[in-house]
């Protein structure tokens, strides 16, 4: 089972909160696991600390995302990347590790009865599986994906959104839905139209949502029946207080070398990629 979560420096709190919640969550659960932390854009400073989370043992491995090797559409400073970052990420894990692949948002706090049943219900929903989130799709989905896919639009107007923020898939089953995902996510055209915005589409969720429906797959499920609690976000300080005082976990020191005034400073070209 492989777990991934994500965050840029605007969400470092609910990134620290999540890694001291899956940890708690995932004690003693009788299942091979791998947890992946990717580094959107932390600073040095939250990277470092988040690294000594990872030489503690909460999870197995830091990757700082490669955002040089996509579009530049994807720079997650400029509309949030269009999230197509997330199926690219996705993509990777799934490739490198083919099996169960679960993203979940650093503000997603998952229940240990959700990895618990998670094998018995890819099973049942074959491969793919995403509770809903509110509102149709004629209300999440932007017309010109159904124009870039050559689709009818009002074949799919009053299914239910499905929730990127947390999505499981069996790639051995499903691995053609993580393919075409990622293979939109390249194309701003597909996962963010023309006339597209936050108001009216939702990039990786709808893309997401629509590769299911179009194959019979559809986002019934509530959050509570699969034992989720997203958008954490606000609860992050209060989570890591928590934890920290529960666990008795002591303040990670980062230790700063003072250069010497004597110190020449050195000039550093860095190639910028561009597509």
């Amino acid at each position: 089972m492989n777990i991934i979560t994500g965050a840029s420096k605007n969400h470092f709190c609910p990134l620290k909160s999540f890694i001291y919640h899956l940890n708690d969550t995932l004690k003693d659960l009788n299942v091979k696991k791998r947890v992946f932390v990717y580094d959107l854009g932390l600073t040095k400073y939250q990277h470092d600390e988040i690294k000594k989370l990872m030489k503690f043992g909460y999870f197995d491995e830091l990757r700082v995302f490669n955002f040089s090797a996509y579009p530049s559409f994807w720079n997650i400073n400029i509309a949030r990347g269009e999230y197509a970052w997330k199926p690219g990420i996705v993509a990777e894990v799934a490739k490198e590790y083919p099996g169960i692949v679960a993203w979940l948002d650093s503000g997603t706090l998952p229940e240990k009865a959700f990895f618990e049943n998670l094998p018995s219900l890819l099973v049942e929903y074959d491969g793919l599986l995403s509770p809903n989130s509110p509102g149709l799709m004629r209300t999440w989905t932007h017309p010109g994906v159904y124009a870039y896919y050559g689709d009818d639009e009002t074949k799919y107007y009053d299914f239910p959104s499905c929730n990127a923020a947390s999505v499981v898939f069996d790639s051995k089953k499903v691995q053609h839905i993580i393919d075409d995902w990622y293979s939109c996510a390249l194309v701003k055209d597909c996962i963010a139209p023309v006339g597209s915005s936050r108001t009216n589409h939702r990039q990786d969720q709808a893309i997401l949502t629509y590769l299911a429906a179009r194959e019979g797959r559809y986002c019934f499920l509530e959050l509570e029946e699969l034992w989720l609690h997203t958008h954490q976000d606000r609860n992050c300080q209060q989570i890591i207080t928590h934890y920290e005082k529960l666990h008795k976990v002591k303040k990670i020191s980062h230790k700063v070398k003072k250069k010497s005034h004597n110190a020449k400073k050195k000039s550093h070209k860095v190639k910028i990629k561009t597509h």
